[in-house]
Parts: structure tokens; C-alpha cells; sequence
């Protein structure tokens, strides 16, 4: 029997032995999937928690449902952050799109020296790119959306980094001498992991000079120089075989 499926709801959504499904679901679960009273669905809270549900009631804007079934999913460690550099276009769609469904925790658009892309509409980008993330984290089964964060210079991400215990720091670069399965491997005690991914034309010397100075280890993703898309999905990879 297929799995019920799945949409997130917010932890304030759940009252009692209810919840109530609000918002563009209600039109996806009744419209799209032609969903009605007695069936069932899985809600996640976002933090761990997930309900199966029977739907009670059906109406135009709401969803009313009962609580079946509450279970708790582990959050997957170590959390990723990924410093993406704004590449051109729409490739940033697509890398958040392809973050999320290999388990990124975090996502900063950064403004490099290098950037292209004029950012004038910075709430419009945001908003979207967390649409994108909520739609994929459901799509791939994830019990949590990744955050997006404001859109940053390099400068200031490397100032406000989390630089705790714990944390590996990464950067893949074209003249980085450290393979990354190094890098990964034997690293048990690891909770955080920050990547840096430069736009098109790459991260200047400047640039990873300042990272190195804090504490990231410049690393080779193989003898071929990667597009910034693709570069972020092959770390993103390795760290999952790595650790998942």
C-alpha cells in the first residue's frame, strides 16, 4: 500500500488532536490529488515530528483533520551549510532545488567579487527560493525544510560563521591540494559542516585567502573544474555518502 502524502504544517497548526491544513495545500490536496474525508496524510511539523492524520472535513480554505498517529524522525547529522555564490540566471533555483533534496540544512546566497547578478528584489528571490524548498523537502521525504538566509557578502558570512567545535570548514578550489574524501573521512566527532561555493568565475585569491585564514580547508574535487551548479551537488553528494 503507497504511503499517504506528505506536507508540512507549522508546530502552532496542531491543537489538541487536530490540525488544521491551511494555505496553497488545502488547494493541492483537494484539487490536484482529489482528496476527501477518510482519507489519510502525513504532516510534519518541520522539527522532527510527523503526524498521519485522517481527514475529518473538507471545505474551500481549511482541511480539519484527527490525529491518528505521532511519530518523531531524527534530524540527520552533521548539519550543512552551504555558502552558494549567486551564479547568473536561474541556477540558483535549481541548486536549492538539488541542496534540498540531498539533505542541506542551511542555504546563504553570497556576493562575491565575482558575482554577476544585480540583486534588486532580494525579498522576491527569497521567498521563492523558500518555495522551492518547502516543495522539495516534501518531494524528497525530508522530515525538515532547509532555512534560507538573507542574502550576504563574503565578507560578512566569513564574519558571522559559526566557528564552534565541531565545525569542519570547506572550500572547494581548482588549485586546492586536499582531496575531499580526506577532508570527510575519520571525521566522527563532526556536527557542523560549512561548504563555500563560488559563482561562475570562481571564489579571487583574496577571497580564499581570507577563508583560509578562517579556518577552511581548501579542497579538490578532482582533476576537472566543475560549473558552480555542479560543483555544489558533488560536495553535497560526498558529504552525504560520507556521513548518511
Amino acid at each position: 500500500m503507497p504511503k499517504p502524502p506528505r506536507f508540512f504544517i507549522s508546530p502552532e497548526q496542531v491543537v489538541g488532536s487536530r490540525i488544521i491544513v491551511s494555505v496553497e495545500d488545502v488547494h493541492h490536496i483537494t484539487t490536484v490529488l482529489r482528496m476527501k474525508a477518510g482519507e489519510m496524510l502525513i504532516l510534519s511539523d518541520g522539527k522532527g515530528t510527523e503526524y498521519t492524520v485522517k481527514i475529518a472535513q473538507v471545505n474551500g480554505t481549511e482541511i480539519a483533520t484527527e490525529i491518528v498517529n505521532e511519530s518523531r524522525r531524527q534530524i540527520p547529522y552533521p548539519r550543512v551549510t552551504l555558502g552558494q555564490g549567486l551564479p547568473k540566471s536561474d541556477k540558483m533555483d535549481w541548486i536549492v532545488q538539488k541542496a534540498t533534496e540531498l539533505g542541506v540544512w542551511n542555504i546563504v546566497p553570497l556576493i562575491t567579487e565575482r558575482t554577476i547578478v544585480k540583486v534588486g528584489d532580494e525579498k522576491k528571490r527569497i521567498v521563492r527560493w523558500r518555495k522551492i524548498c518547502r516543495e522539495a523537502a516534501m518531494q524528497s521525504n525530508r522530515v525538515d525544510i532547509p532555512a534560507i538566509g538573507h542574502i550576504l557578502s563574503f565578507k560578512d558570512f566569513l564574519r558571522t560563521s559559526n566557528f564552534e567545535p565541531g565545525t569542519l570548514f570547506l572550500l572547494p578550489w581548482e588549485e586546492g591540494t586536499t582531496p575531499i574524501k580526506d577532508a570527510l573521512h575519520g571525521k566522527s566527532d563532526v556536527n557542523d559542516i560549512i561548504v563555500l561555493i563560488g559563482p561562475e568565475g570562481g571564489f579571487t585569491t583574496a577571497e580564499v585567502e581570507m577563508a583560509k585564514g578562517k579556518g577552511f580547508h581548501l579542497v579538490s574535487l578532482g582533476p576537472n573544474i566543475l560549473r558552480t551548479e555542479t560543483a555544489a551537488v558533488a560536495v553535497l553528494s560526498m558529504i552525504g555518502y560520507e556521513y548518511r
